[in-house]
């Protein structure tokens, strides 16, 4: 009996250290809940991904993640586009993973040209400090 205890435990003590999932948070535009055609050329882009590992779940942000993508594309990059957002939850520690497209505003800025950049924020309703 004590050893179909000790059998059973190490089961279920083996499924749980051993089993994770991995969730899709959501879907964005230059940060945004709802997808949106900002008329953005991709091709000044490029793409990235940013991961950012906590211990229990502790301190979760998805700052973080979004911060690593932008620093991995460069120092130019400030936005990103495109992107997707999961987290993944394993035995003790939890992932944030951040996909995308990086844009350089400042290119964006001369490729449409200033009064054509602040009409496409204007029109999108672009918040700006």
């Amino acid at each position: 009996m004590k050893s179909y205890k000790l059998t059973l435990l190490t089961i279920l003590l083996s499924s749980f250290l051993l089993t994770g999932c991995t969730i899709r948070l959501v879907d964005y535009t230059v940060i945004s809940t709802k997808n949106a055609e900002i008329g953005v050329d991709r091709s000044l882009g490029v793409p990235t991904e940013g991961k950012a590992t906590y211990f229990l779940g502790i301190g979760l942000n998805l700052e973080d993640a979004l911060d690593t993508a932008l620093e991995k594309a460069g120092t130019k990059y400030d936005l990103l586009i495109d992107g997707v957002v999961s987290y993944q939850n394993l035995p003790f520690v939890t992932i944030v993973k951040v996909d995308g497209l990086a844009i350089s505003s400042q290119e964006l800025k001369a490729s449409l040209g200033a009064e054509t950049y602040q009409e496409l924020l204007t029109d999108k309703n672009v918040y700006q400090k």
